[in-house]
């Protein structure tokens, strides 16, 4: 236990540092983020920012799980966890060099995401069985299930795409999904408190805070899509592993909301002709930005940026003591 405190407290300053040296290298190379056309205004400064962070986040935790396992030993589902924020973080990472190379906001479709994240999900089902089908506890309950094992492919499925793809929308702001990431991982440890998430997670809440020190508005380094897909992937697993997955749209409320808003505006927009928001996903909406004179239903609030993350957070906050009552009910 002392180790890995001691290990996530010395990732802190490392990972600050080395993500300093990271964003000063990525600006001599003259490679940033690429910045959509259709988005806020404001946003324009943000181009040319230097992007990939989450290479940094992703290579400390993994280095850090595997030298404490030495010592620890290796966690039963750490392997499952480790390869499912490595899969999808590779994903992230092809859209990321994709991106890099057009010279465009995007790299891979929408559709190119969701089709490889649905196998990265299979695949992962089939090789870590074991670790998926536990009993999954049904929230504000003490009721627990056990699914067979075709329920518990689609349940895999829908969770690891939805958790990924989510995290990735969220990534819009400074310090938002850094943030909101640190509070649900926060939020996972302190219900499932056991050795081996301590092993997993403390170490990452080290890596990301420490990243978070250049990720705060205004932004010196981004995630980019390898960041957030693999805190997608590993937020998933975990909750899966733990017995969580119906908890987790719970804990991860902020996720939800802005994957919410995206179906409903593309609904809505199919429907009405008529936007519900300014702009999806919904922290654009609450943005002090222009609507490109697009009509829209609700009003807009014209908030800055920095005051949008923190508030954002704070209705996180909301959410993991939310979850922490819902499994409060244990008999």
């Amino acid at each position: 236990m002392n180790w890995i405190l001691a290990s996530s407290l010395l990732l802190m300053p490392i990972t600050a540092i080395v993500s300093h040296y990271f964003a000063l290298w990525m600006s001599n190379q003259s490679v940033g983020q690429q910045i959509r056309d259709v988005g806020p205004q404001s946003h324009a400064s943000k181009a040319g920012t230097p992007t990939m962070g989450g290479v940094i986040v992703l290579l400390g935790w993994v280095g850090s799980i595997v030298l404490l396992a030495i010592k620890q030993g290796w966690p039963s589902y750490g392997w499952f966890v480790l390869a499912s924020g490595l899969a999808f973080g590779g994903m992230g990472l092809a859209d990321d060099l994709i991106s890099l190379y057009r010279k465009q906001s995007t790299g891979l479709t929408e559709i190119q995401k969701i089709l490889l994240g649905s196998l990265l999900s299979c695949g992962l089902y089939f090789l870590f069985k074991e670790q998926i089908l536990v009993p999954q506890r049904i929230p504000f309950s003490d009721v627990l299930i056990t699914l067979p094992w075709i329920a518990g492919l689609l349940l895999t499925w829908i969770l690891l795409v939805a958790s990924t793809n989510s995290a990735n929308l969220t990534d819009g702001l400074d310090g938002l999904a850094t943030g909101v990431s640190i509070l649900v991982l926060g939020g996972l440890l302190v219900i499932f408190p056991t050795g081996e998430n301590m092993l997993l997670i403390l170490p990452l809440l080290g890596t990301l805070s420490g990243f978070l020190w250049l990720n705060t508005y205004p932004a010196r380094l981004f995630l980019g899509d390898v960041g957030s897909f693999a805190l997608g992937g590993i937020i998933g697993a975990l909750a899966l592993a733990n017995g969580a997955a119906l908890l987790l749209p719970i804990l991860a409320g902020i996720f939800v909301l802005e994957a919410a808003s995206v179906i409903v505006q593309v609904g809505a927009l199919k429907l009405t002709g008529k936007r519900i928001f300014k702009m999806s996903p919904l922290h654009h909406h609450f943005e002090a930005s222009a609507s490109h004179g697009r009509p829209h239903w609700l009003p807009s609030l014209e908030w800055p940026e920095s005051k949008v993350t923190a508030r954002f957070v704070v209705l996180q906050i909301g959410f993991v003591l939310l979850a922490f009552w819902a499994t409060r009910f244990s008999s």
